[in-house]
């Protein structure tokens, strides 16, 4: 079972540049969680900071950006997880659920405990920032 976690954890651009041996950490403090149908998962502007990768099921995405779907391999959270600020989407399972779940505490102690992870989050979440924010002109 922790091969399939670590191969999840690894589509997540949050973790890509991370070790097998630094992928099997986050996901030993990773709970596996299976959701009911209907459950309302995330909403959009209050505050929260957990943060799932969808292993079985399908989530449904109300967001600014419009409506989507999201099935296995798929996650979402990692923005309220890294500053445990608002939400910018409300998820709702669209159908039963098994997720992995990683809690604010818990990606904490994650940071905490193995410092090369933080480093590799930090570049991540830079990148991010770098693609989504245009470069000023004149």
């Amino acid at each position: 079972m922790a091969d399939a976690r670590i191969d999840r954890l690894r589509s997540v651009p949050l973790f890509a540049s991370c070790s097998d041996k630094e992928l099997a950490f986050i996901a030993s403090r990773a709970d596996e969680v299976d959701i009911p149908a209907g459950r309302v998962l995330t909403e959009k502007g209050k505050s929260g900071g957990d943060f799932f990768v969808i292993l079985e099921g399908k989530a449904e995405v109300d967001a600014s950006q419009g409506k989507r779907t999201l099935g296995p391999g798929d996650f979402f959270g990692e923005i309220a997880l890294i500053d445990n600020g608002p939400r910018t989407a409300t998820v709702k399972a669209a159908t039963p659920m098994r997720c992995l779940v990683l809690g604010h505490s818990q990606f904490r102690d994650v940071l905490h405990q193995n410092g090369e992870i933080a480093v590799k989050i930090l570049r991540a979440v830079t990148e991010r920032l770098r693609a989504a924010t245009p470069l000023p002109t004149g």
